[in-house]
């Protein structure tokens, strides 16, 4: 049953509880609970569950993931939101035969923000603590992070700092160097594990190139042959360093690009 506490003294507690013993006896009550609220207060819910691919780590996990299923497709009043940045583990969680949560729903795959958005987000933000930024130093603030949400705002906030009342010319770039190299730990060892024609492939996307199997880019970044290539393009997208977008393949990371870029390869 859940627990309630409330604690009148001057720390002010209040938590909230289940018996985990009863828990394992009834864990259908707790799997329709977000269904029966709903419908006992006559409204619909949407339950949204971040880092739902560690699902698959849970102790007897097809079990689970069976017994979760059977409760959630029988709801009417509830819809389920789960999501996660992993999405090669994610998609196999729906998209494999073999597992319970095979085609459970629609399968949304969100591109990054545009640039032309995050331009007045950020001069707002900027003009709400009375700092002045132009847009053109805002959009710059956005390409260079290339629209990664985590990145264009922690950029943002380290130019914020350095701003006295306006952004001025080239004090975007001080940030931009100091991020890649407060990174550049992290970057060379992940850089470390991996193979080098993994490493040659990063180098090819980073000079632009498209066309990755052909025999000139197999021989110019000694990938070895085509089959190989995709072999390695399957092994950087399953690492979560690379992606696939509707424009091609892209680094994940735009500051492990930058470091590749600018520290790495030179």
């Amino acid at each position: 049953m859940p627990r309630i506490s409330f604690s009148p003294d001057s720390q002010q507690e209040f938590s909230l509880g289940l018996n985990r013993n009863e828990l394992k006896k009834q864990p259908g009550e707790i799997l329709d609970l977000a269904e029966n609220i709903a419908q006992s207060k006559k409204c619909k819910l949407v339950i949204c569950i971040d880092e739902f691919q560690n699902i698959a780590f849970f102790e007897d996990t097809l079990a689970f993931q069976k017994k979760l299923r059977s409760h959630w497709q029988t709801h009417q009043s509830v819809s389920y939101c789960l999501y996660d940045s992993k999405r090669p583990m994610l998609t196999d969680v729906f998209t494999s035969p073999s597992l319970p949560f095979y085609k459970f729903g629609d399968l949304l795959f969100l591109s990054r923000i545009t640039i032309n958005f995050w331009v007045p987000v950020i001069a707002e933000r900027f003009r709400s603590t009375g700092k002045g930024i132009s847009d053109s130093e805002a959009e710059k603030i956005a390409v260079m992070a290339e629209g990664h949400s985590y990145y264009v705002q922690q950029l943002a906030q380290l130019v914020w700092l350095r701003t006295g009342n306006d952004v001025t010319s080239g004090i975007i770039e001080e940030p931009m160097d100091g991020l890649v190299l407060q990174m550049s730990l992290l970057f060379q060892g992940i850089t470390e594990n991996l193979t080098t024609p993994q490493v040659n492939f990063l180098k090819l996307l980073i000079d632009g190139e498209t066309r990755h199997t052909t025999r000139a880019n197999i021989d110019k970044y000694q990938l070895g042959s085509s089959a190989n290539v995709i072999r390695i393009n399957k092994s950087l997208i399953e690492k979560e360093i690379i992606d696939e977008q509707p424009g091609g393949l892209i680094i994940l990371d735009p500051v492990y690009s930058t470091w590749f870029r600018y520290y790495y390869f030179i």
